[in-house]
């Protein structure tokens, strides 16, 4: 029973230490990350027609580079026809609402299959 105490505490003190370094651990700044691939939003949301599965599994969580032309544009928003949604970070957002062509870079986060729509977070425009 003696030995069982200072186990315990030092158990404890462990799990109170690793917890803390877990709680204050950095996030993944995605904005510093080079985009892994360059896609044209038209044929993104046409891969991602065709072979949802596949494309999630090979693109979900990286860093990806989109062209296309602005459908519709909020201060948090972009979303790029025919189907490409990018959400900008808190912060992050452009001064200006974007138009025309632009490229956005950002988080793949997936596919909606109910609104035909490739989600990308973290995004920020380029050039």
């Amino acid at each position: 029973m003696k030995n069982a105490l200072p186990l315990f505490l030092t158990t404890l003190v462990a799990m109170a230490a690793l917890g803390y370094s877990m709680y204050n651990k950095p996030h993944k700044d995605y904005a510093q990350e080079e985009a892994v691939q360059t896609w044209n939003a038209k044929e993104l949301v046409q891969e991602f027609k065709a072979n949802p599965s596949e494309m999630q599994s090979k693109w979900q969580e990286h860093v990806v580079a989109v062209v296309g032309k602005v459908a519709s544009s909020s201060g948090k928003t972009v979303i790029l026809a025919p189907g490409v949604v990018a959400n900008y970070d808190l912060g992050n957002e452009p001064d200006i609402e974007p138009s025309g062509v632009v490229k956005v870079k950002g988080r793949l986060v997936g596919f909606d299959d109910l609104f035909g729509e490739v989600r990308l977070d973290h995004a920020q425009l380029i050039d």
